[in-house]
């Protein structure tokens, strides 16, 4: 904690000028303060101090609040608090990082692993550094694995009691409301807990994660993905949410789920084919209805087929891995009970459970989706539906859909869809090394996916053999709702057209990776604690790395964060004060993002036209091809922009006929925002 505390103060207190240009480098960021320092000031939630908006997530906003008070004295200080509270958010989920995986590995891991986890640059880059929510989402998700863990070693002893349940609903809450997207998390530790004693709850929430990705992919699959992002993506969305609710019941009634110890492999394999062959009509069926009423795109039939057979396969594959793991226990399950048997014995304690758990999760979405209701005219961000509209329109100025196969699953190395960085690093390392056996100056990606594969096959081999010690830590570390949570949040944004995500999204898969490493490391490192030096060296060595890693990020948080090396009077952006001498006081600028500007902007007001942090009202417009006038109506006459950035999707040259420029700064032009237009 002093370790961590102390690099960040360093950073907290070095040259005002590294605080926008090496540390909080990300204009979302600032999309937060400013609205912090809206509400603080009683003007709302508003970016511009003229628009409503709901575009962030509430948790961050709530602890941004009271920090960006301190905006009235001084622009700099509240940025040097957030940063130490960034450093405290880092401090508290390596200490439970640390006593999680201690609990359930070794002390010798768990030091490796909660200094792999503070003291990675990449790790700090993208969570601690930004000035996002990812601290506060890093510190929910581990807390709620650690007390789910603890759980786990109680309930086999003496029942859950209620207030536990509504201790974990309400972590549950605050892993939901630190970022949305990891409702997903929130709903499968919910399953996780409602299951216990059912072998269900080992594959239920991994089934999900197949039964959906391999409907959408068979869609993208029979036309292309291109085409699937136009004009498929929330068919196919539509189509898989309609599987699960058809798939997920015919494996529970035709024994699917039933412990696969108990039943040889055919039948399994004859379970497995006809659950999916009993709901295939029933899925095409309710497509074709959809169709006919007008409610989603059609696609081609045969997507079903392809759909069915790669199902088989994975299902399948999910039990025989199952069987592996739990061949230790087949003498426990003679007479696994029947489906009917298993919902007569336990609906009563599901419902009860379900009410309270779920109860306390959905009560508190409701309220607020609700608000924001009432208050922004939509339930949802309004962040959100923007990037999944422009993830609709194919090329645009911002991040576009998944364009690939690789991006498509999450496991592209280059750009924001590569959802396991750092582990991504290792496989570009190990590419590098086997150039050699694969040489070549464009076989890149080649040797970095033979590098990927080769991986997780040894990890694979790894666990296999260790079948009996692995099930019980996945179960005791809740590494199954983790692993579904992770791989349905890629497929939330990849599958559904979704354009503009980012690489802090992944922060629920980062944390994944620790555990699965520290596991890994605890199999190999087994056979070497007889050796008795060995055993008495192993702290000495973790502690060697943990400092190790610490040495590192200090020496880079101080080579990037100087002191008494930038002017005191130096701007924080270069180009305030071109935006200053060529504007009046008052001026209401609009600029596509604009966040930092805004924040920093003396006595002018800076609207964002890209809609992230704006109204829904302004979302409606630009779709209606109608924001030139929507903004001239709201007091805008100054436009600071790339002329021809404002001609391409999403703003589809809309403002050109309304702009008359008049003077320019870095590839940037100051226009004036005109009542009619020109032509």
């Amino acid at each position: 904690v002093m370790v961590i505390l102390g690099i960040h103060l360093y950073a907290a207190l070095s040259d005002a000028y590294n605080m926008s240009n090496s540390w909080y480098t990300r204009d979302d960021a600032y999309y937060y303060f400013k609205v912090a320092q809206n509400i603080r000031e009683g003007h709302g939630s508003t970016f511009d101090g003229i628009n409503s908006t709901n575009g962030y997530h509430p948790l961050w906003m709530i602890v941004c609040v009271p920090i960006f008070a301190l905006a009235r004295f001084d622009l700099i200080l509240p940025l040097r608090v957030l940063l130490m509270v960034m450093a405290g958010f880092s401090a508290a989920t390596a200490v439970v990082l640390y006593r999680f995986v201690r609990g359930n590995l070794s002390e010798s891991i768990a030091m490796l692993a909660a200094s792999f986890w503070a003291f990675n640059t990449y790790i700090h880059y993208i969570v601690y550094e930004f000035g996002l929510e990812t601290p506060l989402a890093a510190f929910s998700i581990v807390l709620l694995l650690h007390q789910l863990s603890k759980l786990e070693k109680q309930w086999r002893i003496k029942p859950i009691e209620t207030r536990q349940l509504l201790t974990l609903s309400a972590l549950a809450t605050l892993v939901l409301f630190s970022r949305l997207d990891l409702i997903f998390l929130a709903l499968f530790a919910g399953v996780w807990i409602l299951l216990r004693g059912s072998h269900m709850r080992f594959m239920l929430p991994l089934d999900v994660v197949i039964i959906f990705a391999c409907m959408t992919s068979s869609i993208a699959l029979r036309t292309d993905i291109k085409a699937y992002n136009q004009f498929l993506a929330s068919s196919a969305l539509e189509a898989a949410l309609i599987a699960l609710a058809t798939k997920l019941p015919a494996l529970f009634f035709f024994g699917a789920y039933q412990h696969p110890s108990a039943s040889s492999v055919w039948l399994s394999i004859r379970r497995v084919a006809v659950a999916l062959t009993a709901s295939l009509p029933i899925i095409i069926g309710s497509h074709l209805l959809l169709v006919k009423a007008g409610i989603t795109r059609e696609f081609p039939l045969s997507a079903f087929a392809i759909d069915w057979a790669i199902s088989m396969l994975l299902l399948l594959g999910l039990r025989l891995a199952a069987l592996w793991f739990g061949r230790d226990q087949v003498d426990a399950h003679p007479e696994s009970p029947t489906p009917v048997d298993e919902l007569r014995a336990n609906w009563k304690r599901w419902c009860g459970e379900a009410a309270v758990y779920f109860g306390v999760l959905g009560g508190s979405l409701a309220i607020y989706l609700l608000v924001n209701q009432v208050l922004f005219d939509t339930a949802t961000p309004v962040s959100g539906q923007i990037k999944r509209w422009w993830g609709t329109l194919g090329d645009t100025v911002y991040d576009n859909a998944a364009p690939n196969w690789a991006s498509f699953f999450g496991i592209s190395f280059r750009g924001v869809y590569d959802a396991w960085e750092p582990l991504s690093n290792f496989f570009l390392w190990a590419a590098g090394h086997i150039k050699p056996l694969y040489p070549g100056s464009n076989t890149l990606d080649e040797r970095y996916y033979i590098a990927m594969a080769a991986t997780v096959a040894i990890a694979g081999v790894l666990l296999l053999a260790n079948a009996r010690r692995i099930k019980k830590k996945f179960a005791n570390m809740a590494l199954i709702p983790l692993m579904a949570a992770a791989g349905l949040q890629i497929l939330a944004y990849t599958t559904t057209a979704y354009g503009g995500t980012k690489e802090w999204y992944w922060v629920s898969q980062m944390i994944l990776l620790v555990p699965m490493l520290a596991l890994l490391l605890d199999v190999i490192l087994k056979p070497l604690r007889s050796v008795g030096a060995i055993r008495l060296a192993l702290p000495y060595a973790s502690l060697l790395v943990s400092v190790y890693l610490a040495l590192r990020l200090g020496a880079e948080v101080a080579t990037v964060m100087p002191y008494s090396h930038f002017p005191v009077d130096r701007p924080y952006m270069e180009v305030l004060p071109f935006l200053e001498a060529n504007t009046p006081p008052g001026a209401i600028i609009g600029m596509t993002g604009g966040g930092n500007v805004g924040y920093f902007l003396h006595d002018r007001t800076i609207v964002n036209m890209d809609g992230l942090i704006n109204s829904y009202a302004y979302f409606q417009s630009i779709q209606r091809g109608e924001a030139p006038r929507y903004l001239y109506q709201h007091g805008l006459r100054i436009i600071f922009a790339n002329p021809r950035l404002l001609g391409l999707p999403p703003y589809d040259g809309q403002f050109a006929p309304y702009l008359e420029g008049y003077n320019s700064y870095g590839g940037k032009s100051l226009l004036y925002l005109l009542e009619e237009p020109k032509y």
